[in-house]
């Protein structure tokens, strides 16, 4: 989790997928590298690690079968299976990649499929956006397809809490007697379905991998953004 989302979003979606998630820990830095508590996690050998990030070629999270490089350390070596996700805004995501070579080193996981945000009370810079919490509720799904875990459907606790988040943020939104941690004034009834899309204008998204595995060059004048 990025310091900035740690000091700032108290009731974020990193947080609640924390309260949610059994077997689940934070850690806190915009360098990993320098964190002794996670650089202590990853030297255990019982653990095998990976990352959830956008990568040329990446392994497939959803794809519906364990992927190939998974076999030795998880049904060899039976090692436990460590997902490691980034709790930031994109910027802030690259700067911890950029700095943090052994988040770099993790061997990359990614999506196959393409999913909605349900979100609503947040705009995102593209549509390929999902909070943390549904990042984490999709990997459980793909685990589940996969064999690897049997979760029995209890992956949806993490969907009802984002819910019970946004449901709550609308009341306040609509309400000038209800105190609202995101600080907004009433602006009459909305009607809420999917995040709503704002693009970034001149700033990489997940594409950026085209570039570069990590996101920090800057593209082209000439290439032209996916739609």
């Amino acid at each position: 989790m990025h310091p900035k989302e740690a000091k700032k979003q108290r009731i974020g979606t990193g947080y609640l997928t924390k309260a949610t998630v059994k077997n689940s820990l934070i850690f806190s830095d915009v360098n990993l590298d320098e964190n002794n508590e996670f650089i202590t996690f990853l030297d255990d050998p019982n653990y095998h690690h990976v990352l959830l990030y956008p990568a040329k070629n990446p392994d497939y999270i959803d794809g519906g079968e364990i992927p190939s490089s998974w076999e030795t350390p998880l049904k060899d070596l039976k090692k436990i299976l460590v997902l490691h996700i980034i709790d930031a805004t994109w910027p802030c995501a690259k700067k911890m990649m950029r700095l943090s070579k052994k988040l770099q080193a993790m061997p990359k996981v990614s999506f196959k499929n393409s999913y909605r945000s349900q979100f609503v009370i947040k705009h995102q810079p593209h549509s390929a956006c999902l909070s943390t919490i549904e990042t984490v509720h999709q990997c459980f799904n793909g685990l589940e397809e996969m064999g690897h875990e049997f979760i029995e459907g209890n992956q949806v606790n993490l969907i009802d809490a984002l819910n019970a988040l946004v449901s709550f943020q609308i009341k306040c939104e609509q309400d000038p007697d209800l105190p609202s941690t995101r600080g907004t004034k009433p602006s009459g009834t909305k009607t809420y379905e999917y995040s709503r899309i704002r693009e970034k204008k001149n700033r990489l998204f997940y594409w950026d991998t085209e570039i570069s595995p990590i996101g920090i060059k800057e593209p082209d004048a000439n290439l032209k953004k996916e739609e």
